[in-house]
């Protein structure tokens, strides 16, 4: 870095100011974009350690229903005050709209299919609402889910979610749920 500064220096020392900073970006851009691109990655760095995304208490997420953000924001905010857990670490999510096996629905690509399997594989899922046949889709897909479920239309949530008697929607909770205490929280919460 010396060395650079000094022949900048030697090379620069018979021009003025706007002649020394049109040379130094004409033959050094690259080396400022490099500087620029490594101080924007440690920053960023700084950024996901110090306050990036943090882990939830307890996440749910709504298959097949309607997508209603409000709706989930709202589910949150009442399991947070019920349950005693931080509402900002709470995660109802109803954008789940899954097709499976050999129900088809219009307008849905993969995206929620994989995102589903893949929060469900990292353990970021805890309680799930889903059709019942989803839920035997998942079994045969080797997902696992602890042993207690419930039936929508057991619950005050049949108020707010449609149910279909040919095809009962269900809570479920994953077997490898890090929040177990959430989900025994939220059982009652769903049957209050």
């Amino acid at each position: 870095m010396e060395k650079w500064t000094a022949d900048i220096r030697e090379k620069t020392k018979d021009m003025n100011r706007n002649q020394k900073i049109e040379y130094i970006c004409g033959y050094y851009w690259y080396h400022i974009l490099i500087g620029c691109i490594l101080l924007g990655l440690l920053l960023l760095l700084i950024y996901h350690i110090g306050w990036g995304k943090r882990e939830k208490d307890f996440s749910c997420v709504i298959v097949n229903q309607e997508i209603d953000l409000k709706r989930d924001r709202e589910l949150s905010e009442s399991f947070g005050e019920f349950s005693g857990l931080d509402k900002k670490k709470i995660s109802v999510d109803s954008d789940y709209q899954i097709s499976y096996g050999d129900k088809k629905l219009d307008g849905v690509n993969e995206s929620s299919y994989e995102k589903f399997f893949f929060r469900w594989s990292s353990n970021e899922t805890d309680a799930m609402i889903m059709p019942e046949s989803f839920y035997e889709y998942c079994i045969e897909q080797n997902g696992e889910f602890s042993e207690e479920k419930l039936y929508l239309k057991d619950t005050w949530l049949k108020k707010i979610l449609r149910d279909d008697e040919r095809d009962p929607v269900l809570i479920a909770f994953a077997a490898q749920s890090k929040h177990k205490e959430a989900c025994r929280l939220f059982l009652e919460y769903v049957n209050n």
